[in-house]
């Protein structure tokens, strides 16, 4: 009989650190009834590499089954699934060698396609391959959060080796398992007698026993483990279009060219044709997967919960996304005052004598000429001259108590103190993200509430400056700070986590005579693109992207001291500055895709890399944020904007930014 239902689970072992269990003991927690097994696939001869855990489960499935369903209502109720992403079905003859399973094929995968097929089908037992999968893109942050309740566990395996790297359970099965795979690797189609061989010398290699198949797979306590692996590259907030509407941009990789690893290294997949023997100076420890923690919780997070406030994923926190209605939160910000926890950006304090010229050095923004209670916006570059992030820093004045610098990423604090070291200087960079919640008080009306919450000036503190030691209705020792990413008059106010709660519910409480509204990043969206502020991995990437086409001139000091990257932004400025941003006002009611073609006459100009999601609240209109060739950004110039089908519709470049170009109301 050619499936596995000719198995009973006994003709399975499992190992987990060196002690034998039951095939129902594999997965973490235990198989359950109701669980569904999903395998994912790249390639035809992938289940080679997992055909235990495919035979093995099919059992557990099928025995089941037979006690509560009886055996005429197998097919009908069997819960597993092969995934083939970028696979046909008639491409895998395993269909009639596991007749049992499922087959669906993602003819033209995205990471937003394969996590929704994976979510339609209420996988609970994901299996992927351990070099990922063959497509990158962004998802949105209802699948996402679909995906993350729904999948319980996660293993990955070596497609085709059958020893996932870093494994921590073995599946032991039986040798008819392994005639399973000797037919489906003679049957497959496109699979030449020479190959046919070299596979089944490759499967046989492994076994502990003669035909006895020993496999090895390395288990993931959850679906947000395998971000990298599923190819998420971003989960998008809410306020954003859905992806089947935008298309996000996703490449689809040739089996030959291993995937370069996300948020975290992903093992690659053994070169075709070649079986996998590790070099003779290969250092082969254990293999590292995606960080399995939780997502880091602001110390606001609670009261923001208890508040009815959404979320979103970014870069390991769960960041507010909106509390019901984004737009409201906007015009609140707009007319009257908003508050929006950005705790999760982080800090850190430049320590030691040259505290202060550590971190001139590092961003191109002249922070020598700081004074005392002065705050500087500016990018750090790479030595190319290509940005690797955007930030500020704040003159505290005491170098051995540390110069604090707010950026965006975990990782910066590592390319800062490579470059300190490089430059030779004496200075430390220490992390302070967790000891410094931060809050943003946003709107026309922020001032009036700050000051009546305080004994400080606040009516003289200037723009870009900050205070020290404040004390806001009997919270004490914040920090204020006269600046902000909404384009209107503002503040953030850092304290301490024990604080947090203190400060939010007195700043709320205060200001509902005002109107005040929490917000989060949905809203955030449409403000930063109606005031021409940049935000990373939207408008920049990181070691690509210059300042300039940025627009930070004002922020480049080419007459400063060495600083990392001066040479080749120098060279970039003498030669001219080939592109710049500019807003663009888009014509009809269709949002196009980030990152999508700009043209003129038919020839590609640039990219719109920030549009809208809809009309934007304040301007009443379809805009976007876009950089394109710096001969073509005199306001009136018509280009057209490519849509998610094809099409094009006509835009005019318009004021960068389009709302309060010249600043005035941060500076009120």
């Amino acid at each position: 009989m050619h499936s596995s239902y000719a198995l009973s689970s006994d003709d399975f072992a499992v190992e987990r650190d060196g002690a034998a269990g039951s095939l129902s003991e594999l997965w973490p927690g235990g198989y359950q009834p109701g669980d569904r097994l999903g395998v994912v696939l790249n390639q035809p001869m992938d289940p080679c590499g997992c055909s235990n855990l495919i035979c093995g489960t099919n059992t557990l499935f099928y025995d089941l089954l037979r006690e509560t369903k009886g055996t005429g209502g197998f097919f009908r109720y069997a819960d597993t699934y092969l995934i083939g992403v970028g696979c046909e079905p008639g491409d895998f003859n395993q269909l009639d060698v596991w007749p049992m399973h499922k087959f669906v094929g993602v003819l033209q995968p995205t990471a937003e396609a394969v996590l929704e097929t994976i979510n339609d089908r209420r996988i609970t037992l994901l299996v992927l391959p351990e070099g990922g999968l063959r497509c990158r893109g962004e998802v949105v942050l209802s699948t996402w959060n679909a995906l993350l309740a729904q999948v319980r566990c996660v293993v990955t395996y070596a497609p085709r080796t059958g020893r996932a790297r870093g494994a921590d359970v073995g599946l032991l099965g039986n040798k008819i398992v392994e005639s399973y795979v000797e037919q489906a690797i003679f049957s497959t189609p496109g699979i030449g007698a020479g190959e046919q061989a070299r596979l089944r010398r490759l499967r046989r290699a492994i076994d502990r026993e003669p035909l006895r198949s020993y496999e090895e797979y390395r288990t993931l306590p959850n679906a947000a483990a395998a971000r990298a692996l599923l190819g998420v590259t971003e989960v998008l907030p809410p306020g954003h279009q859905e992806v089947s509407r935008r298309s996000a941009p996703t490449i689809i990789m040739p089996l030959e060219v291993p995937m370069a690893p996300l948020d975290a290294p992903s093992a690659p997949l053994d070169a075709p044709g070649v079986a996998a023997a590790p070099a003779e100076d290969e250092d082969t420890g254990a293999y590292e997967l995606p960080s399995t923690g939780t997502l880091l919780h602001t110390p606001f997070d609670a009261v923001q919960r208890r508040m009815g406030g959404q979320f979103a994923e970014w870069e390991g926190w769960d960041w507010i996304s909106d509390f019901g209605d984004p737009i409201a939160e906007h015009h609140a910000v707009r007319e009257t005052v908003g508050i929006w926890d950005e705790s999760p950006l982080q800090k850190w304090l430049f320590k030691g004598p040259d505290a202060l010229a550590a971190a001139d050095y590092c961003f191109t923004s002249d922070m020598a000429a700081l004074q005392v209670g002065q705050v500087r916006y500016g990018a750090f570059c790479d030595e190319r001259g290509r940005m690797l992030g955007d930030g500020t820093v704040y003159n505290t004045g005491d170098n051995d108590a540390g110069i604090l610098v707010v950026t965006a990423l975990s990782t910066d604090g590592d390319h800062f103190r490579h470059a300190i070291a490089e430059a030779g200087l004496d200075a430390e960079v220490v992390e302070r993200t967790a000891e410094m919640p931060h809050l943003q008080l946003q709107g026309p009306k922020s001032r009036e509430l700050l000051e009546s919450l305080t004994d400080a000036d606040i009516e003289s503190l200037r723009y870009f400056r900050f205070l020290e030691d404040v004390t806001i209705a009997d919270v004490p020792g914040c920090l204020v700070s006269r600046t902000g990413y909404s384009g209107e008059l503002g503040y953030e106010i850092y304290t301490s986590p024990e604080n947090a709660e203190r400060l939010w519910s007195a700043l709320l409480d205060a200001g509902q005579s005002l109107g005040i509204r929490p917000y989060g990043l949905a809203a955030v969206e449409s403000l930063r693109i109606e005031s021409g502020l940049i935000f990373l991995g939207y408008d920049y990437f990181p070691a690509y992207t210059s300042p300039f086409h940025m627009n930070l001139d004002r922020m480049i000091k080419l007459e400063k001291p060495a600083f990392l990257g001066k040479d080749a932004l120098a060279a970039e400025h003498a030669a001219g500055i080939t592109h710049r941003m500019v807003t663009i006002v888009i014509a009809g009611e269709e949002a196009p895709d980030y990152n999508t073609p700009v043209y003129r006459h038919g020839r590609e100009v640039g990219r719109l890399l920030s549009p809208s999601a809809g009309r934007s609240p304040t301007v009443d209109r379809m805009i976007g944020m876009a950089c394109i060739e710096s001969d073509l950004i005199e306001v009136g110039t018509p280009l057209e904007v490519a849509l998610s089908d094809g099409r094009t519709v006509p835009a005019l470049v318009d004021q960068y930014p389009i709302y309060d170009p010249e600043k005035t109301r941060p500076r009120a």
